[in-house]
């Protein structure tokens, strides 16, 4: 199998696994505003495979681009491996929004963390072992080099998201739960960009 067709099979995997996570959000009943839409659930059947479609496609497309711009390829692989993530993340936390129906104070830090924690664990693996292509086992100091990094992240995620549910009062006429998601969007991007920094000067160096 060539790396095309892998990386083509990988893109399917990640867009149908970003697809049930995103079924988590959208079914979340806290967020009003996709309950005016009263999108029927046999749509949702049809979300797995548009999602695969286009993750596979985005990849198809980066790979040609890559010819002419070589990190293209790899910039499109990072990102395909981040909207998973994010996902990961956003889908985690609206089930377990859904399950203790909590939209913010202390409460919902817990909650916050392990929703990002466990994104931030798929992470690591998708951008050793394909992003980056790191053929190594995970080795202890890389790993704690990792957790470290991915701890301030968290800090600076669930911080974020602590501190626009609890002290800010849900701008644009948002719905509790669409607030929590749209300060947790500014959350991913913040801890985002010192993941970043941290795996590549760090974690996944040369």
């Amino acid at each position: 199998m060539t790396q095309l067709k892998k990386d083509l099979l990988v893109g399917l995997i990640l867009g149908f696994l970003s697809s049930i996570f995103l079924i988590f959000i959208i079914q979340n009943p806290q967020i009003e505003e996709f309950r005016q839409f009263a999108v029927p659930d046999r749509a949702l059947w049809f979300l797995p495979l548009i999602m695969a479609t286009l993750f596979g496609a985005g990849i198809a497309i980066a790979f040609l681009l890559g010819k002419i711009v070589r990190v293209v390829y790899q910039f499109t692989k990072f990102g395909t491996v981040g909207v998973l993530n994010t996902l990961i993340d956003f889908g985690i936390l609206n089930l377990l929004i859904w399950i203790t129906g909590i939209t913010g104070g202390l409460a919902i830090v817990p909650l916050n963390a392990l929703s990002f924690f466990a994104a931030t664990t798929n992470s690591y693996f998708w951008n050793k072992f394909w992003v980056f292509s790191k053929k190594t086992a995970p080795r202890p100091k890389e790993f704690l080099q990792f957790v470290i990094i991915s701890t301030v992240g968290i800090g600076i995620n669930t911080g974020i998201v602590y501190a626009g549910t609890t002290f800010a009062a849900p701008l644009f006429d948002l719905s509790s739960g669409a607030w929590v998601n749209a300060v947790k969007l500014a959350a991913t991007f913040a801890a985002m960009f010192w993941n970043f920094l941290g795996y590549k000067l760090v974690v996944f160096k040369k």
